[in-house]
């Protein structure tokens, strides 16, 4: 049952998509005096559905992984004390991206951009972040492939 709800809403939410998707591109809109407010009402149709589709994804991607980490923690408590040790590295890693974030503006930052340092340290822990886990997938992979030539 659970899965005919599924598959129904997918189809309409493709559905919708695809009659925005003509209005936009054939721009059968009601008629109107300028095509400018005709194109921005189209425009401003499709940009809140593509939000409300982000939204969907967005709660779907956290409620999902809680719901699944619950029925863990019920069934194979060992497995969920794993995925709870994966997170702790996670958020580890984070703390050590930030404290090496520097924030600091820049000359050309303080021209070109209105931000300010938390934004700056912010965005400099996302790029280390994003260096160490590119780090740590290179090591698996080296060690994976090491691990089957050795074995």
């Amino acid at each position: 049952m659970l899965q005919k709800i599924l598959k129904i809403s997918l189809w309409v939410l493709f559905a919708v998509t695809a009659v925005l998707v003509i209005m936009f591109y054939w721009k059968v809109v009601p008629l109107s005096d300028e095509l400018a407010q005709m194109e921005h009402g189209v425009t401003n149709t499709i940009l809140g559905w593509a939000f409300a589709l982000f939204l969907i994804c967005a709660v779907a991607a956290v409620v999902f992984p809680v719901v699944e980490f619950i029925k863990q923690l019920k069934d194979n408590p060992k497995s969920a004390l794993k995925t709870i040790i994966m997170i702790a590295a996670i958020a580890i890693v984070i703390v050590i991206a930030y404290a090496f974030a520097r924030g600091d503006m820049d000359s050309i930052c303080e021209t070109l951009v209105k931000t300010n340092e938390s934004e700056l340290k912010w965005s400099d822990c996302g790029l280390i972040t994003l260096y160490i886990s590119l780090a740590i997938s290179v090591l698996a992979v080296i060690y994976a492939e090491a691990a089957k030539k050795i074995n």
